[in-house]
């Protein structure tokens, strides 16, 4: 039984010569029309304003007070001072502290949320990669460029973990695997050397794993 693999928001799509993930996701557009509102014009034109009269010459002293120039204003700052920078990742709850760790290997990459969307780990060929958490797999084959053999698993209607560059899968579209269980070997398909590479979604968006990692 073939399972479709599903659109996961927050990743990009796979390329015309990879594995789609069907349906491809739709532009999001805002809902409801735009009004185009029309501003009537009178039917008769406004008439023109009558034409002012000349103003009468100033005094010679006017004319010179007028002529001197405004003083110079001083600039003063209106900008506020820097404040400290605020960390963009929102407290996470007890309760959601609970993901595994995927690998045992050692950390190379951490989250930044710019150039690294997840964390990379350490290894050799064939490694175990672990699923962080209880879970359905979305989608198991080659992924996106740049990931290599790729297995998305979505735990809930909130989170879903990607696990990127295995050699090996072992679980399949549509399976259901348990927290802790095996689900592939590393490897180092589209990667510089073996490594692991997992992402943490909320809501369709990247977010530091370890922030969510459990203190087991």
């Amino acid at each position: 039984m073939h399972f479709k693999p599903q659109v996961v928001p927050g990743f990009p799509a796979p390329s015309p010569s990879r594995p789609l993930i069907p349906p491809r996701m739709a532009l999001a557009f805002a809902s409801g029309a735009l009004s185009v509102l029309l501003i009537g014009c009178a039917t008769k034109p406004a008439p023109a304003p009558a034409p002012k009269k000349a103003a009468s010459a100033k005094p010679a002293s006017s004319a010179r007070n007028d002529a001197r120039p405004a003083p110079e204003r001083r600039a003063r700052s209106s900008e506020p001072a820097p404040s400290t920078p605020v960390s963009p990742s929102a407290p996470v709850a007890k309760a959601e502290r609970n993901f595994l760790r995927p690998s045992n290997g050692t950390v190379i990459q951490r989250f930044d949320g710019r150039n690294s969307k997840g964390v990379d780990f350490a290894g050799s060929e064939g490694d175990p990669v672990i699923a962080a958490r209880d879970g359905k797999v979305v989608y198991a084959a080659v992924g996106p460029r740049g990931y290599g053999q790729l297995v998305m698993i979505k735990h809930d209607a909130t989170f879903v973990t990607a696990y990127a560059h295995n050699s090996k899968l072992l679980v399949k579209e549509g399976q259901s695997v348990k927290k802790g269980q095996v689900i592939a070997h590393m490897g180092r398909t589209e990667a510089d050397r073996v490594k692991l590479h997992f992402e943490l979604r909320r809501n369709g968006n990247a977010v530091d794993p370890n922030a969510y990692f459990s203190a087991d």
